[in-house]
Formats: C-alpha cells, sequence, structure tokens
C-alpha cells in the first residue's frame, strides 16, 4: 500500500493559513502561512528541543486596553503572544527555551498627522510583550513599505518571507 506523504520528494501537505488576528499552535509539524501583511504583525514562537511552535497574525497593539481581547486574543500583540506561549508550553514546550521570529508591520500608507503608523506601533507592542516574558527575538524583518507573506515551519523552525514588491526572492530568518 502506497502511503503519500511520506515517500523522498512526494509533495508536502498545504500549509494552514493563520488568518488576520488568529493564531496557531502545532506540535505536529505542521506549516503556518500568513499571507498579506501589511501593517500586520507575524510572530513565530518555537521551541527547538519539544519541535513546537506557533504563528500569529496580528492586527493591533493593544489588547489589554480592550475588552474583545478576551474574543479574540489573536488580535492584538500583547494578548496574542500570552495565549500562544501559554498553549506551547501546555502542548510541552520548555517556557525558557522558546525563541521568537518577527516579520511585518508595515507603514502602508502615509499620515503624518495619526504619528507613528499601526505597524511601527504593533512592532513596538511586540517587542515590550516578549521582552516581558523573557522570550528572546533571534530574527526580524518589520518596518518598510512593503506587504509579506510568511510561511513557519514548526518541525524545524525554518520562518520565511517572501515579499509582495514584484521580487520574487524568498528570505530565511
Amino acid at each position: 500500500m502506497k502511503t503519500y506523504g511520506s515517500e523522498p520528494g512526494a509533495p508536502d501537505p498545504d500549509p494552514i493559513r493563520v488568518g488576520i488576528s488568529e493564531f496557531v499552535v502545532s506540535d505536529s509539524g505542521q506549516t503556518l502561512k500568513s499571507y498579506g501583511l501589511g501593517s500586520c504583525l507575524a510572530v513565530g514562537l518555537y521551541d527547538e528541543d519539544s519541535e513546537i511552535g506557533g504563528l500569529a497574525h496580528i492586527m493591533l497593539p493593544d489588547g489589554d486596553a480592550n475588552d474583545a481581547s478576551e474574543d479574540k486574543p489573536g488580535k492584538f500583540a500583547d494578548t496574542a503572544v500570552r495565549a500562544m506561549l501559554r498553549q506551547m508550553v501546555e502542548k510541552g514546550a520548555s517556557y525558557t527555551d522558546v525563541e521568537a521570529k518577527v516579520a511585518g508591520g508595515s507603514d502602508m500608507f502615509d499620515f503624518e498627522s495619526f504619528g507613528d503608523g499601526v505597524g511601527q506601533r504593533n512592532i513596538v507592542a511586540a517587542r515590550e510583550e516578549l521582552d516581558k516574558l523573557g522570550v528572546p527575538i533571534v530574527a526580524e524583518e518589520v518596518g518598510g513599505q512593503r506587504g509579506r507573506t510568511v510561511v513557519f515551519e514548526t518541525d524545524t523552525g525554518a520562518f520565511s518571507i517572501k515579499t509582495a514588491d514584484g521580487d520574487q526572492e524568498v528570505r530565511e530568518l
């Protein structure tokens, strides 16, 4: 009997899409993908020893100031990072071994009257929450004025980025 996906060279199964305001934690080597990050921020957390990882597609910076964060913790940088880390530890990740990779947070539009854009505020909020929780950021590609798509391999921790600026290059963080 042939089992597809287990043979060398067999195609990988489709990645799990992590949409806006969502996060997914995996302990079974799944590929997670977030499309169309503009001002949104992708935060990938990974514990190499347990091969447990998670990816959040964060839309806004501060959930603690918003009552809706309980219904949708993945929407906000602070609540998404905490909730994802909690789920990873529940699945067997070691809190002290988790590392982060971050991408996105572009300022797609220039509105000087609003001060820092949402993208920049998302970056700051995620960095602050990760620092508060003692999770080091080992790689990041943030800011700028271009959209990104992120692919996160939870069996290896590979975190790759493709930009939406016509460049076909895929960069590994």
